[in-house]
């Protein structure tokens, strides 16, 4: 449990620091060989973790500390209704099947959030372009009339 807890703690950190260093760094100083090379390395490791070592954690916590297995049953067919024209549920789950969904729905949230925070990355400087105020004949008011 330490582990899967550090895992997603040291991800969040590293998701945080991307964000921090954007919003300080300014968009229009070109990036160097040396900063690229750094960033990758960074983007990497971030990859790393959310597609390697965290489903790796979750999966050794439910293995190993909490016995998910396909032995333990987290429903049977008929568990609920067991009649002749419904059975319900209709199918067998087992808690292993469980943990590999949860590992399915982290990849996908993530798959999702990554364009996300990369739209971020690329638009972070942009200004919002402020309204001018506008007459009741819809033109631009003038300063000073």
């Amino acid at each position: 449990m330490v582990a899967l807890v550090t895992s997603i703690l040291i991800t969040g950190l590293m998701v945080y620091a991307v964000i921090a260093y954007g919003r300080r760094r300014p968009t229009d100083r070109p990036t160097s060989w040396g900063e690229a090379m750094l960033g990758a390395a960074f983007v990497f490791m971030i990859f790393l973790m959310v597609f390697g070592v965290v489903p790796d954690r979750w999966v050794r916590l439910t293995d190993n500390e909490w016995g998910w297995s396909v032995e333990r049953m987290l429903f049977t067919e008929g568990q609920f209704i067991d009649g002749d024209p419904i059975t319900f549920p209709p199918m067998r789950m087992d808690l292993k099947k469980l943990s590999d969904i949860v590992v399915v729905v982290e990849h996908i949230v993530v798959l999702a959030g990554l364009p996300f925070l990369w739209l971020w990355w690329q638009k972070r400087d942009e200004k919002k372009p402020v309204a001018e105020p506008v007459s009741d004949f819809g033109r631009p008011l003038m300063k000073g009339n």
